[in-house]
């Protein structure tokens, strides 16, 4: 299970690849008349979606853990 820490480690880490993806995203046609570059693009978008889900998730663990932890005091 996620630490609060390893929370803020691991939504690091999925910034990082969603900027990264995003600016390859950015540089790669949308859409083109090679199947196999759209095959590549609609990866990219789910591989997006998917990350963002996962950093969404994460925020809503670390940020339930921060309201655990002023709770208890």
């Amino acid at each position: 299970m996620l630490n609060r820490e390893n929370g803020q480690q691991e939504l690091h880490r999925v910034n990082m690849f969603i900027r990264a993806l995003s600016d390859e995203m950015a540089h790669t046609p949308a859409r083109s008349d090679n199947p196999q570059a759209n095959a590549v693009a609609i990866e990219m978008e789910e591989a997006l979606y998917e990350l963002r889900l996962r950093k969404l998730l994460i925020c809503a663990f670390v940020d339930s853990e921060n309201d655990a932890d002023t709770t208890n005091h």
